[in-house]
């Protein structure tokens, strides 16, 4: 994004109602709340407080409260290409959700917005550095989103991006992977060690990405390369800190079939780890259902079938996990 400076500007301020019981006590205020005293409107919390319970209260005497909407602005404007900056403050991320809860589209926008950030900044950066903050965001307001809403997925399903690139696979990866984990009962705590392994699985193909990204088949040394992925994956999660076990082996594992064709260890059912069964079914479910240039895109109910019935896979992955895909 760049830095806009306005000059000589009639501005006009437009303001809307603000749900407030999108909020909670401990929330951080995702936006200026404004209150309307005769013809003008007061700030009475800054974007950025978190609520106390004084500050709660406060706003719960409040007859109506508005949010800033955006600015008209009237004359022309100049724009500078100085330094770029984040638009997404993750911080404020899950009670900003929490306000647009009806508006899918707005909701997945945000979502892959923040996903980008954190997958543009760690491909530049030469210390591979994951702004594990953000991940935190990401994944807490997804869960939230799946546990209010049952039948969520299969209302997005149709607006997810259709890339194969490792930033918005990552997302959906992560969205089915926490799709499986509420319906399976896991803990919130659980399902945040899940959701790390599924939005960081492939972050190792930084290291090959000259392979990945290449259009055309892979030569046999090539394909060989791509397989070592996983372990470039775990090696990055260490240098970010990420040492849980759970997390780790889920990453590593990621590739690995229940009959021992997988790699990088030709692990056999019993030795492939709950997450890593569930990261492996999401992870082909999303290539089979995306676009990729030298082969077909598939329907989710092809993409289901064939992973339950193809000689090539019935008898890869845990069926049970396949079959909560789209419960």
């Amino acid at each position: 994004m760049k830095i806009v400076r306005m000059t000589n500007l009639n501005i006009k301020k437009s303001y809307t109602l603000f749900d407030i019981a999108s909020l909670e006590m401990g929330d951080v205020v995702p936006l200026d709340i404004y209150i309307k005293q005769s013809l003008s409107y007061i700030i009475i919390i800054e974007a950025g407080t978190m609520l106390s319970e004084k500050l709660y209260q406060l706003l719960q005497k409040q007859e109506a409260v508005y949010t800033l909407d955006e600015l008209h602005m009237v004359d022309g404007i100049e724009e500078e290409s100085e330094e770029e900056k984040h638009s997404i403050d993750c911080s404020v991320l899950l009670t900003t959700i929490k306000h647009e809860k009806n508006d899918f589209k707005k909701i997945l926008k945000l979502l892959y917005e923040a996903n980008n950030y954190i997958f543009d900044n760690f491909l530049h950066d030469k210390n591979n550095k994951i702004d594990l903050i953000c991940v935190e965001s990401i994944i807490h307001s997804i869960i939230f989103l799946l546990q209010k809403d049952e039948h969520y997925l299969k209302e997005v399903m149709p607006i997810l991006q259709n890339d194969y690139k490792v930033a918005v696979h990552s997302f959906n990866v992560l969205l089915y992977a926490i799709h499986i984990g509420c319906r399976l009962n896991f803990s919130d705590i659980k399902l945040l060690e899940l959701g790390k392994a599924a939005l960081l699985h492939d972050v190792g193909k930084k290291k090959i990405c000259d392979v990945v990204d290449k259009s055309g088949e892979l030569s046999l040394e090539e394909i060989e390369l791509t397989k070592e992925h996983s372990k470039y994956s775990v090696d990055i999660l260490k240098e970010n800190n990420i040492r849980d076990i759970v997390i780790v082996k889920a990453v590593m594992q990621h590739h690995e079939r229940y009959d021992g064709s997988g790699y990088p260890d030709n692990l056999l059912q019993d030795e492939i780890t709950d997450f890593a069964s569930i990261l492996a079914v999401c992870d082909v479910f999303d290539a089979l259902t995306v676009y990729k240039p030298n082969r077909k895109r598939h329907t989710t109910f092809e993409a289901l079938t064939i992973m339950l019935k193809d000689s090539s896979m019935r008898n890869k992955f845990n069926k049970a996990y396949i079959k909560l895909l789209l419960v």
